[in-house]
């Protein structure tokens, strides 16, 4: 750009490729370029001083300094909002992407829930027309299809309890039952009920001296939690010998348990999707899709909350309880860095 300037005032005073003479008005078109550089105190006694030789006043060197203040600031002030943009816009592509697939889920959740709902609703229907029209049939075939439909209706029962679960929780119609009781009864009591006429067999680890540990929270809602981790390991674990580890401790935080698990794990791309309703993310198994979005819900109104754990080998879930739970306050153990391993009893 200097040499374009140059150039063109050159031909101005018909000098050709020579350079051009100082005249007054080139050295104000000079002044002008520099001064939509670096501002026009800048520009002004940097001329002045070069081409007249001129000293500088206090006055030019505090109009100088004003310009550079306030070029610096407008310099910071485009950096912040490209700073902002750039975040914006990748706040925006990250909003996108889980929009389209919320969109996806959408989609497959009525599939599912349509296939779910029409599965049991078929069985009742058949079953109970075959009671009601088929003449002849046995204590046995009448005690086999009474069956069949009381363990279909339990299945639908069971879907549409947890659809409307899911929608109190999230409407924050749910009212807490707080009450105090023992962290290694609520495990023992979870445990329990997710193994209970289970075909597939899982080894649960424990470290039950950690677990004496009194806290105040709604739990019946807190083994709700527990039952669900719990079966999810039962079902989704593939490891030959189906182990799941469970451990407390007490950090300044609160109260820790994680829920680990020797199997596979859950692979990188699937994890944004695990707390998210419908989503299931493994074909296996039965259900919606829905427990562990209940989970979410259920620790944010008791002032905790889940995690997946996702640099730990298997399928690991950290449940987190605020100190304000414990009673009396128990002892910080430390900083919870990775799943917590002690001592085991086994069930």
């Amino acid at each position: 750009e200097a040499q374009a300037f140059f150039a063109r005032e050159a031909e101005r005073q018909g000098h050709g490729q020579r350079l051009p003479e100082p005249t007054p008005r080139f050295v104000q078109a000079l002044e002008r370029e520099l001064a939509a550089s670096v501002g026009a105190a800048t520009a002004h006694a940097m001329v002045a001083q070069i081409v007249g030789g001129a000293s500088v006043s206090v006055q030019d060197l505090l109009a100088v300094a004003d310009e550079s203040a306030q070029m610096l600031e407008y310099s910071s002030q485009l950096e912040t909002k490209s700073r902002e943009l750039t975040e914006t816009a990748a706040q925006l592509r990250a909003a996108n992407e889980k929009l389209t697939q919320l969109s996806l889920q959408k989609d497959s959740f009525l599939s599912q829930i349509s296939h779910e709902l029409r599965t049991p609703m078929t069985s009742i229907r058949s079953f109970s027309e075959i009671l009601r029209d088929a003449p002849g049939l046995t204590d046995a075939d009448k005690n086999r299809y009474a069956t069949i439909i009381h363990s279909e209706t339990i299945r639908l029962t069971r879907l549409l309890d947890d659809l409307l679960d899911l929608s109190v929780l999230e409407n924050g119609q749910v009212t807490l039952n707080q009450r105090e009781g023992n962290l290694r009864d609520l495990l023992d009591l979870a445990v329990t009920t997710a193994l209970a006429g289970a075909t597939r067999p899982l080894e649960v680890l424990r470290d039950a001296q950690a677990e004496d540990i009194t806290l105040t929270s709604d739990l019946d809602r807190l083994v709700q939690v527990f039952i669900n981790l719990v079966t999810n390991a039962r079902k989704y674990c593939a490891a030959d010998q189906p182990q799941l580890m469970i451990s407390a401790q007490v950090t300044a935080q609160g109260l820790v348990i994680d829920f680990v698990d020797n199997g596979h794990g859950i692979d990188a791309g699937s994890e944004a999707l695990i707390f998210e309703k419908f989503s299931r993310i493994t074909g296996e198994g039965d259900g919606a899709g829905l427990g562990l979005a209940i989970c979410r819900e259920i620790m944010c109104r008791l002032g905790g909350e889940i995690s997946f754990l996702g640099n730990v080998p298997g399928t690991a879930f950290r449940v987190q309880l605020p100190q304000s739970v414990l009673t009396p306050p128990a002892k910080d153990t430390g900083p919870v860095v990775g799943p917590v391993v002690g001592a085991d009893t086994r069930s």
